[in-house]
């Protein structure tokens, strides 16, 4: 009697829940142990124990704190990490393409990547005050540099076999443009806006923290200069799950857009 071999998607599920119950097992225990430490030797003002952090996750989305300061947050995000992705997109595509572009443009996207965020905020502050474009300005001049520099790679690093077998099929340069180059550089272009993304992010908190009118790094300041190191936690454990949040969208847009892509990472 033969034994019937086992199904390729039972087993697929098999492993999924098997590596879904080792990350449970693996986060859980991470917490058992900082509980425990904090409880027992960590002093609680330096690192509050998961239970307290609870509690203050609890009481600002009971009192609608949370909810209001993170709507300010994501308002400047959307818009600012907008502008980076479409402007930074059609510039690093423009530099990857027209070679007196880049030679042009690479200085000032170098000299702008490389300068901390920091530096900008005392001068943003005199052109547009402590208001939400403040706070936009600098969310996008931050975020849209790594975009413009990943994009204008990917468009340049397309391999020669894709372009010569499309011209090989004679087609014209829009269709190589579109048909071609646009979609063998999509990973590139996803990397580009996971960069630009906590980019983005740094600069709306450093914006909010400035200002300290409002937002996620509003409570960051506010918290952490009265020590109440629990609240603290609750803005800053937000914006990574907000960064993670996105991510996955980010992934998902890809699948969407470049499915041949998902099947190869399957």
């Amino acid at each position: 009697m033969s034994v019937a071999p086992d199904d390729p998607k039972t087993n697929r599920d098999r492993s999924r829940l098997r590596g879904i119950a080792i990350r449970v097992a693996l986060h859980g225990s991470v917490l058992l142990l900082w509980e425990i430490a904090c409880l027992t030797v960590i002093s609680p003002l330096f690192l509050p124990p998961p239970s307290a952090i609870a509690v203050a996750f609890r009481d600002t989305l009971r009192s609608g704190e949370l909810i209001r300061q993170l709507s300010q947050t994501l308002a400047v995000l959307s818009v600012g990490f907008g502008l980076a992705v479409v402007i930074g997109l059609a510039l690093g595509i423009l530099m990857g393409t027209v070679r007196a572009a880049a030679r042009l443009l690479d200085p000032y996207v170098n000299a702008f990547y490389a300068m901390p965020t920091v530096a900008l905020v005392p001068l943003v502050i005199v052109w547009l005050g402590l208001g939400f474009e403040a706070k936009v300005f600098l969310t996008f001049i931050v975020g849209v540099f790594p975009i413009v520099i990943i994009a204008q790679a990917g468009v340049k690093n397309i391999p020669t076999a894709y372009l010569e077998t499309a011209r090989a099929f004679a087609c014209s340069r829009s269709q190589l443009f579109w048909k071609v180059m646009l979609p063998a550089a999509v990973p590139f272009f996803v990397a580009g806006l996971r960069l630009g993304l906590g980019r983005a992010l740094v600069g709306v908190v450093v914006a909010e923290m400035f200002t300290a009118l409002s937002g996620l790094g509003y409570m960051v300041t506010f918290y952490g200069n009265t020590f109440k190191t629990a609240l603290l936690f609750v803005p800053i454990i937000t914006l990574a799950l907000l960064s993670i949040a996105i991510t996955e969208l980010i992934r998902w847009a890809e699948r969407r857009i470049s499915p041949w892509m998902a099947s190869r990472n399957d």
